[in-house]
């Protein structure tokens, strides 16, 4: 027999570059957490196929979540929040998590919620209000995320923690300069406006890149075939490949191969990709949007631009093909940085230690129905 409580990580079918989907499967393929107090269970709540099939996967995680509280072993249901149907599908499983007794654990990954927020009117926000609030303890990405959810929802403050995005290591290869070989750029992400896609690809076909012997990948899905047609249009449908969706290990090796990752999005979280490649060794071009510009530092882990700026695009990618020195520093400083925060190791240990304040050994498994949040002790984050 085990003593071992479970977690139940809510962990939906994500695209590459899939944010906060693809962080959870790896917190789930773990298994246990470091200090084997509690069993990761994967918990699917929408499904991979049509939309209709979503509520036959709730009502299933809704009964899995009642099944493992009625054999007294469910410690924390751990939720990631994303915009849209991510918020109702949520709602439920938080709802049935409390009138069991469980203690949940809401994470907010969504790069656009406040928007989304913004744009919900009184009910959606009044919804979105008592999430956070009903939940044990938030999660987020990085301060303007905390101010917000302090500001917006009047969440206090020991009930926030700051917690990094972690990826798994990568055996990154040693990139050597070869003169005659092109400069391999890669964007991975789901091809969006948000991302940033026009600009970048407007900002290859400019005058400062027609004559550099360079080689754009673009991997993600989403509307393929509109941007493969604005490169024929750009005239350079020659130099960029369009690959669609890959797997996350397809990603990861195109990572490695690649000699710098861009992301020039309007708005984002803390994107896995840029973690990734931070682990791979592969200097990163990004703007400084959402949690990035509290983690990276321009000219030191990465080459940050302006979004929406082309011209600071072409610049960017110009100053990499021809100082292999920098690209050598960013690479360096950027591997560095990710073996003191964003490994997959410190961010499991830093969750664990959440659910941990969240479960006492001691003590009854159960509580009331709707009981009040109770704040936990540990007040990191603040």
């Amino acid at each position: 027999m085990t003593d071992r409580r479970t977690v139940f990580l809510a962990c939906p079918y994500g695209q590459i570059g899939g944010g906060m989907g693809s962080i959870m499967a790896y917190l789930a393929s773990m298994q246990q957490d470091p200090t084997g107090r509690f069993d990761f269970k994967r918990l699917e709540t929408r499904g991979g196929g049509h939309i209709a099939l979503s509520p036959l996967f709730l009502a299933l995680a809704v009964a899995r979540i009642w099944l493992e509280a009625s054999r007294g072993r469910l410690a924390v249901v751990h939720l990631n929040l994303a915009e849209r149907g991510s918020v109702f599908r949520k709602a439920v499983l938080l709802a049935a998590t409390r009138l069991v007794g469980g203690r949940v654990l809401l994470h907010l990954h969504a790069a656009q919620i406040m928007q989304f927020h913004a744009a919900m009117g009184r009910p959606g926000q009044s919804l979105l209000q008592w999430m956070f609030r009903g939940a044990d303890h938030c999660v987020v990405l990085g301060e303007v995320w905390r101010r917000w959810v302090i500001d917006q929802f009047g969440v206090r403050p020991a009930r926030i923690s700051i917690v990094y995005n972690g990826v798994p290591a990568t055996l990154a290869a040693q990139r050597t300069a070869c003169a005659d070989a092109p400069f391999r750029l890669l964007f991975v992400g789901n091809l969006l406006e948000r991302k940033g896609v026009k600009d970048l690809l407007r900002s290859f076909a400019g005058p400062s890149l027609k004559t550099r012997d360079i080689r754009l990948t673009m991997a993600g899905g989403g509307p393929v075939d509109f941007y493969r047609a604005m490169s024929a249009e750009l005239g350079i449908a020659d130099r960029v490949s369009f690959s669609g969706w890959v797997s996350q290990d397809d990603a990861r090796a195109l990572m490695v191969d690649s000699d710098a990752l861009i992301l020039p999005a309007y708005d984002e979280g803390l994107p896995l990709v840029i973690l990734e490649a931070l682990a791979s060794r592969t200097p990163v071009i990004c703007t400084p949007v959402g949690s990035i510009p509290e983690v990276l530092q321009d000219r030191h882990t990465a080459l940050f631009v302006t979004p929406g700026d082309e011209l600071g695009i072409a610049e960017a990618i110009a100053t990499l093909v021809d100082r292999p020195e920098l690209g050598a520093e960013l690479s360096a400083a950027g591997a560095a940085l990710y073996q003191r925060l964003f490994t997959m190791e410190a961010f499991a240990v830093s969750v664990a230690a959440i659910y941990a304040s969240l479960t006492p050994r001691e003590g009854g498994t159960s509580r009331s129905v709707w009981p009040p949040v109770q704040e936990v002790s540990d007040d990191s984050g603040c």
